[in-house]
């Protein structure tokens, strides 16, 4: 018995010991969180970035870490303060509210909300001063205002960063986060990828370079450590979806406790963030928190052996015609025949593929040789094969070919309205528009002479279902939508959301049948496509040659 007890006391010690150990290896008393909203590894790579260029080389860093689905900011800006998932917090999209929302956190503190890293250093830190300094008034509701020293909404990039600056200079803070918008803003306007972008991202790193200034002045720069992050990438003008483009964003770790010149090989996602900062300030994390402190990056701690490592990315094919973002290749033709080109992006590889809704596999596909030909309607899958399996993610294309003399099939109506965060109630609005194009899309509809913001639209048309069964509806849609099919409603998509898919099932006899499709666009960039699957059909954006007028 005494033997036990002694053991248990040496344990003890031994445990204690480690953890105080643990902490005085970083010498970290301050910690910086600078997120800049929409910034990608693509933006860091192709712009001038000579702060964050420095960052990476003498810091710690991945272009790897990934954003939380969907990949929209209210989500994202919440798991990255809460160390936690959508289904943990229950921030699922841009519409939530404290008070107004479906899916309850699985823990809340004495206010109702998940507990954020301000929590955090409020509970066990009081003495800390902490400040929080936004450009988007929207990540503002996301922590408890009791939770911070210095609350602000900040005006615009320039006006955020002077406070930051200000507030650093003043209380030099034990934690400070601050938001920086404007790089969103240019990828809905001026769309990702494009030389506007890139500007935005090169002022961000300017920006961050007075914020990192800042606590050079204040004599605090030596003990800080700076994690800069995003909450996602983004994709032609919008974010929301699925896509790499959209889901990889950059995590780099400098300054205080931090190795130089470190790659941070292990897997990083959007909740680690909060633990981060948590580990670096000898901060309990709650049991509720999902995220883990990227332990590997500290000075001191050894890097972490992985068994399973990032699979090396092999681009997938290129299918044109190119339709454009979130669409998949391929697009709606009036002809007899259109031309199929797939292009390998890679140095290695054999492009394989199958048309119809199998994947394609060594057996089942066939090598692509040169330019083909589709006569009717078809969904063509295809991949990069490399030692006779698949090597890339599948590049998928919808060609929908319907004859020249074949009438516009779909009727729309749109509508302007204001504030709009949901689906108006169309009966009460006049449409300013109406005609007929040629599928459910906002892409001919939406005209150049009609308004993009605040504007909602009305799709109509009869779809031939040719045999009976179960077939299942979707809506991908930026911002909401909803599908009605003999004014049963099936897909309920509606809401203030980036690119969000959502499907629904319904039993339906052969013959046609009338589908309904409502979408609006509240603001910044938007996207709309419908599709359908059944038992023999693949899944496929609804074709306009099964498509016919309502009269």
């Amino acid at each position: 018995m005494i033997k036990k007890v002694l053991s248990l006391a040496l344990l003890t010690v031994l445990v204690f010991a480690c953890d105080k150990t643990d902490k005085k290896e970083f010498a970290i008393d301050h910690v910086v969180v600078i997120g800049v909203d929409g910034m990608s590894p693509d933006g860091i790579r192709k712009a001038s970035t000579p702060m964050l260029d420095s960052m990476v080389q003498n810091g710690a860093a991945t272009m790897q870490a990934r954003s939380v689905l969907p990949s929209s900011s209210s989500p994202n800006w919440a798991s990255m303060i809460m160390g936690a998932d959508t289904e943990q917090h229950g921030i699922t999209s841009n519409g939530w509210e404290k008070f107004d929302h479906q899916l309850p956190p699985v823990v809340a503190t004495k206010n109702g909300t998940f507990p954020t890293i301000f929590t955090l250093f409020k509970d066990q830190q009081p003495e800390a001063h902490v400040g929080a300094i936004y450009d988007w008034d929207g990540f503002g509701r996301l922590f408890e205002k009791d939770d911070v020293d210095f609350d602000i909404n900040g005006d615009h990039e320039d006006g955020t960063t002077t406070d930051a600056i200000t507030y650093i200079k003043e209380h030099t803070p034990k934690f400070t986060f601050v938001h920086l918008d404007h790089v969103d803003h240019a990828g809905h306007s001026m769309g990702h990828g494009s030389p506007e972008y890139y500007t935005s991202v090169a002022k961000a790193d300017s920006l961050i370079t007075e914020i990192v200034k800042a606590t050079k002045d204040a004599g605090m720069f030596e003990k800080t450590l700076f994690i800069v992050s995003a909450d996602h990438g983004g994709l032609g003008y919008g974010h929301g979806g699925e896509s790499l483009a959209e889901m990889t964003i950059p995590f780099i770790m400098y300054g205080a406790g931090v190795k130089k010149g470190y790659e941070i090989e292990e897997t990083v996602y959007q909740y680690d963030n909060a633990p981060t900062v948590a580990y670096a300030m000898g901060l309990q994390t709650p049991q509720a928190w999902i995220g883990r402190p990227v332990k590997g990056a500290f000075i001191g701690n050894k890097k972490p052996k992985l068994t399973y490592k990032r699979k090396e990315q092999i681009t997938q094919p290129k299918i044109l015609p190119d339709a454009g973002h979130y669409e998949p290749a391929g697009g709606v033709f009036k002809a007899d025949s259109v031309a199929v080109v797939i292009q390998n992006p890679n140095n290695s590889g054999e492009i394989r593929y199958v048309l119809g809704g199998e994947v394609p596999t060594a057996a089942n596909s066939s090598v692509y040789q040169d330019t083909f030909y589709l006569k009717e309607t078809a969904v063509l899958k295809a991949a990069v094969f490399q030692n006779g399996a698949m090597a890339s993610t599948m590049a998928e294309a919808n060609f929908r070919i319907v004859p020249k003399s074949k009438e516009d099939p779909v009727k729309f109506q749109i509508f302007y309205g204001e504030k709009m965060e949901k689906l108006p109630d169309f009966s009460t609005l006049k449409p300013v528009k109406e005609g007929y194009v040629t599928e459910f899309s906002h892409k001919q509809a939406l005209s150049p002479d009609i308004q993009q913001d605040q504007v909602a639209l009305v799709l109509i048309s009869y779809l031939e279902i040719e045999e009976e069964g179960k077939y299942r509806f979707f809506t991908n849609s930026d911002d909401g939508s909803k599908l009605y099919v003999d004014g049963i409603l099936v897909v309920d998509n509606d809401g203030d959301h980036g690119v969000m898919e959502r499907s629904g099932t319904l039993e339906l006899a052969k013959g046609r049948h009338e589908v309904r499709v409502e979408f609006f666009n509240g603001g910044g960039g938007y996207h709309l496509d419908v599709k359908y699957q059944g038992k023999d059909v693949p899944k496929q954006i609804m074709p306009a040659n099964k498509l016919y007028r309502v009269k």
